[in-house]
Parts: C-alpha cells; structure tokens; sequence
C-alpha cells in the first residue's frame, strides 16, 4: 500500500520532469521566427537573378555573388544584398531571442549560431577578396563533370549561401530540433550540387541512378519543377523551412490559447 510519504518524492519527481519539459517547449517555441527569417532570405535572393525562372537557351556565369551559377542583375546588388541583408538577418534574429528571453523568462544557447553566422558574414568578405575566376576553357563551363574533382569541390563551396547553409545546421543544435539541422543539410547539399555540376545539371552516376541503374552514366540535366533555374531550386532550398516555421508558428500560437 503507497502512502503519502512514499507518494509524495514520486509526485514531486513527476512534477519536475514536467516543468521541466514545460520550460523547454516554451524555450523553442519561437524557432518559427529566425527558421522564418533565413527562409525569407533565401527567396529574396531571387530577386538577384536576371531569368529566375524563365528557360534560356545561353547561359553567361560571370560571378557567383548571386548565390547559384546563372546570369545576376548586378554584382554590386549581389554583393551589398549578402554584405547587408545577412547581418541584418542576424541582428533581427539576435533582437527576437532577446525579447523571448524577457518575455518568457528561458534563454535559448543560441550564442554559437550567432558565432557561425558572424563567421559567415568573415567567410563572404575572405570569399570577395578571392579570384573565383571559372575555368577558362568554356567547354568545361559548358560541362560541369569535366570539371576537375577538386575545382567542383571549390566551385561548390564557393558561393554566399553555403554559409547560410552552416549558419541554419548550427541553429537547429541551438533549438534542439533535427528537422531545422537537417534542413541546413538540404540547403548545403543543393546549393554544393547546383553550384559545382551547374543549374539542373546531372553527373553521370546520377543520371544513371535515376534512369533506373540503366543505361550508360553520361550525366544528364534535371528540367522537372524547372530545377536547372535559380528561382524554382531557391523555393525548394526553403520548402522545409517554410514548413517547420508554419507548423511551429501554429503549434506556439495554439498553445498560447
């Protein structure tokens, strides 16, 4: 027979273990906000873009300050759009866990995502006083898999939104969510894709896996949802975030009532 003595350190254990997962739900209810934020960002960069979605018959890649391999607008909006509009996303950010930590009274770790997205913001400046000439032989433009392995590597580590990329993996660690982490490996992964195979472009073992494991591996070009353009490849960059912040915004929004 349980007595209130005995009862009671079992009550008061489950009584913590609530609080507890209380405090931590409020604490991460506002990740809409900044997953929202970096989301916006992404698709504003369409804007960069001369034919975002259009298709085109040439392409001429003078600079990847845009963020994908297509024909800018501009390299001075280009480069003053992720010179400005990064840190100002930083900073909007920084001020939105502030006002939660005085709100709700629970701080998020979120001081190392803002370490990485500083250090983003001294990888664009080490990026723009960098030659990132591509090779001169216009037939390698043409064919991105005859590209060497490491000038690839190069090419698609060598663009303003892969450390956007990093920044969003980091904040996932911060928000203790996997589905933000593991949206920061999509981004990074397309933007590594897109930017050393080309826009839409296939080497030839993906080609192949996708014909099925038949046929020979001569690469290809991936047209569907307009996948070699910058702007449809942008919308699927921030599809997952857009997802976790609506849900998350709900969920918080719901829970509030």
């Amino acid at each position: 027979m349980t007595t209130p003595a005995t009862a009671l350190p079992e009550q008061l254990l489950d009584e913590v273990r609530r609080l507890r997962e209380q405090a931590r739900r409020q604490a991460h209810a506002g990740a809409w906000f900044p997953v929202a934020a970096l989301a916006v960002l992404l698709l504003a960069s369409i804007s960069l873009y001369l034919v975002p979605f259009a298709q085109v018959d040439q392409l001429a890649v003078t600079s990847r300050w845009a963020g994908l391999p297509d024909e800018q607008r501009s390299a001075q909006a280009s480069y003053l759009f992720w010179f400005i509009g990064t840190p100002l996303t930083i900073t909007l950010i920084g001020v939105w866990y502030r006002w939660r930590a005085r709100r709700v009274g629970v701080r998020v770790p979120w001081r190392w995502f803002a370490i990485t997205a500083l250090g983003a913001l001294l990888a664009l400046a080490v990026l723009a006083a960098m030659r990132a000439d591509l090779p001169a032989d216009h037939d390698l433009v043409k064919n991105y898999p005859g590209v060497p392995i490491v000038e690839q590597v190069r090419l698609g580590l060598f663009t303003p939104v892969m450390p956007i990329a990093l920044a969003i993996v980091v904040l996932g660690w911060a928000e203790r969510s996997r589905a933000v982490a593991l949206s920061g490996v999509w981004v990074g992964a397309i933007t590594w894709w897109q930017c050393s195979q080309g826009l839409g472009q296939l080497a030839g073992w993906q080609a192949w896996v996708l014909g099925g494991f038949e046929g020979p591996a001569l690469g290809g070009q991936l047209t569907l949802f307009g996948l070699n353009r910058p702007g449809p490849t942008l919308i699927l960059m921030a599809l997952p975030l857009l997802v976790f912040a609506t849900v998350r915004a709900v969920r918080s929004r719901g829970a509030m009532k």
